[in-house]
């Protein structure tokens, strides 16, 4: 379950920045299709951080997921605000870091630490 929804919300964000890129190279439609998506990923990041949460807490499965999922959706209400407000000097690289920390987040929960899958809980 946690894979699935940290990969499909992977695959939003490279959407997003694909709806970003298109709207860079002049296509004005594309920014409608960005600013849509831009909800869309914000209650996925949403979710994606609850699941993990409740992993921990109910679970024991190791904190830090959780820790950067709630991270993450700061970052991703932070790139709505600076969106909205056209400061593309944040916005665009602060876009760059989201699409970043959720594909490596989609590694490890693929790839787990070898620790983990000991079940050390470390």
């Amino acid at each position: 379950m946690l894979r699935a929804v940290t990969t499909l919300v992977t695959l939003d964000a490279f959407a997003q920045a694909m709806f970003a890129g298109r709207f860079m190279a002049g296509s004005y439609d594309a920014l409608d299709a960005h600013q849509a998506n831009a909800g869309v990923l914000f209650v996925g990041i949403l979710v994606m951080a609850g699941c993990f949460a409740a992993a921990w807490l109910l679970a024991s499965a190791p904190g830090w997921p959780a820790a950067v999922g709630a991270a993450l959706t700061v970052v991703a209400g932070l790139q709505i605000m600076f969106g909205y407000r056209m400061v593309l000097a944040v916005h665009i690289p602060l876009g760059v870091m989201l699409v970043a920390g959720l594909l490596t987040l989609t590694v490890r929960v693929w790839n787990p630490a070898p620790a983990a899958i000991a079940g050390t809980g470390q």
